[in-house]
């Protein structure tokens, strides 16, 4: 390695671990500010109260007019008076903590910003040493060609599980609003049954199974473009929820106990298999979970070891 690169890897990395250390402090920083602005907030409530009772004191009032009588208004009223006083020093001590905190982290932020794009730094460094390090050494060269073509598969994995993941999230609130239509379906459908019902009931009845019947068509579609993105990463398929809108009719043309008992069971069953799948759903996003997990982890082994290489060669 020449000595420039090498000054300028010494460099970038210091001043890359500088950053890091000084995002610690921040981060800090920004909690202690926080917990500034709300302990400020906290006594300036406590100081209008105190307010508010000394200028009730103060107002001629039935109150006012009854301590007089009773010879303790000006006992009262010095005692509220201290009370608000207290209050105010109590505020202005709060007002200057915040102001301190606010300080340290603007002197913070002002040195995390002169150090300048410290990765671009680094990574700009790190690719002359590489370029450096190719043309001297071809089994160093061969060793770093692998190694980023595994890195193009692993971020090729990551995308395709972050897409997985994106069509599940669309999928699960797409069953989460199916599900809320169903239980208003199903309650309409109980009423119906054992209730009497009647015609309002009846249709409002009606109207919730085709919702739940449009809603779950609606998870339908999002299962058929998460099988697309789980095939991407070779992970299983699942099976949708169908229930028909010829529900309704059917109970519309056979209006008596036997039909409403049918509606009402296959509403349950169409709920029981909706839990279900939400179920299997909320299994994926663990099973995905662990897939990105993984994949991250593996990737920056990788890009620990290919860094080490660089540096060390």
């Amino acid at each position: 390695m020449s000595d420039t690169t090498s000054g300028e890897l010494h460099d970038a990395a210091r001043d890359r671990a500088r950053r890091d250390q000084l995002t610690a402090h921040a981060d800090a920083a920004r909690g202690l500010v926080a917990q500034r602005e709300r302990d400020l907030a906290e006594l300036q409530q406590k100081l209008r109260v105190e307010t508010a009772d000394v200028r009730r004191l103060e107002r001629f009032s039935p109150a006012q007019v009854w301590g007089l009588l009773r010879g303790d208004i000006d006992d009262k009223l010095a005692v509220e008076r201290a009370e608000q006083q207290a209050a105010e020093h109590a505020v202005d001590g709060a007002t200057e903590r915040l102001a301190h905190a606010r300080v340290d982290l603007a002197r913070i932020e002002d040195e995390i910003a002169a150090l300048g794009d410290v990765d671009a730094a680094y990574a700009a460094a790190l690719a002359r040493r590489e370029h450096e390090l190719r043309a001297a050494d071809p089994d160093a060269a061969a060793e770093l060609t692998r190694l980023d073509s595994e890195a193009g598969v692993l971020s090729a994995e990551a995308r395709e599980i972050a897409e997985a993941r994106s069509a599940l999230e669309r999928a699960q609130e797409a069953l989460g609003a199916a599900q809320q239509a169903l239980d208003s379906a199903g309650g309409w459908s109980t009423y119906d049954t054992f209730f009497g019902g009647g015609m309002v009931a009846d249709w409002m009845k009606h109207d919730r199974i085709g919702r739940s019947a449009r809603a779950f068509t609606v998870v339908n579609r999002a299962l058929e473009t998460l099988a697309t993105e789980l095939a991407d990463i070779d992970a299983p398929p699942l099976a949708g929820v169908q229930i028909s809108e010829s529900l309704a009719v059917f109970d519309v043309l056979f209006d008596n106990v036997i039909a409403d008992f049918m509606v009402r069971q296959r509403i349950a069953d169409a709920q029981a298999a909706a839990s279900d799948l939400r179920l299997r759903l909320d299994g994926l996003g663990d099973y995905l979970a662990q897939r990105a997990d993984a994949v991250e982890t593996r990737t920056a082994a990788l890009l620990a070891h290919r860094e080490r290489l660089l540096l060390d060669a």
